[in-house]
Parts: C-alpha cells; structure tokens; sequence
C-alpha cells in the first residue's frame, strides 16, 4: 500500500466484506466514523488488514477517532507509524 487511494481501496473492500456492499464510495475525504460507513469492529479490521500489507505494527495509543476521521487522516497517521518505527530501528 503506498497512498490514501489505496488505503481508501481497503477501506473499501473490509466494508463492503462487512456490509454486503457500501452505498457510497470511499474517497480520501470521506466521513468514515460520522457516516457511520466504520464501528469499532471495522476499526479493528482495518487496523489488523493495514498491518497485514504494510507490515508495521499500529500501536493502541494511534487507534483514536481522530486517526479513523477520514482515509487522509488514517493515511497520515500510518506514515507516522511508518516514519516512527524505521527512526527506531535506526542506531
């Protein structure tokens, strides 16, 4: 995975895995926990699937509604994640 369009693909597809099909397309902008598209339950979906691909370990503390607002705000969050986890591993 290596941009929000790709993530919002994702996000896509666990939702439409979870609902049967969304009514609307997931865009980079779109209102994730407001158009009540995500729960909880797919939260955690999403957090698992983008570790899956992307092979990073999304920490509980970056698991908050704000991350989750939209497929920006949760790309922006998982760079961090990205960014964070190679500047440890570095000596």
């Amino acid at each position: 995975m290596k941009n929000a369009d790709e993530l919002c693909s994702l996000i896509q597809e666990i939702i439409d895995e979870a609902s049967g099909h969304a009514d609307e397309k997931v865009d980079p902008s779109t209102p994730l926990l407001i158009s009540g598209l995500v729960d909880s339950l797919t939260i955690m979906r999403i957090v698992a699937r983008v570790e899956q691909r992307i092979g990073i370990s999304f920490p509980e503390t970056e698991v908050v509604a704000a991350n989750f607002r939209t497929p920006t705000a949760l790309w922006d969050a998982i760079e961090a994640v990205k960014g964070a986890s190679h500047s440890e591993g570095a000596v």
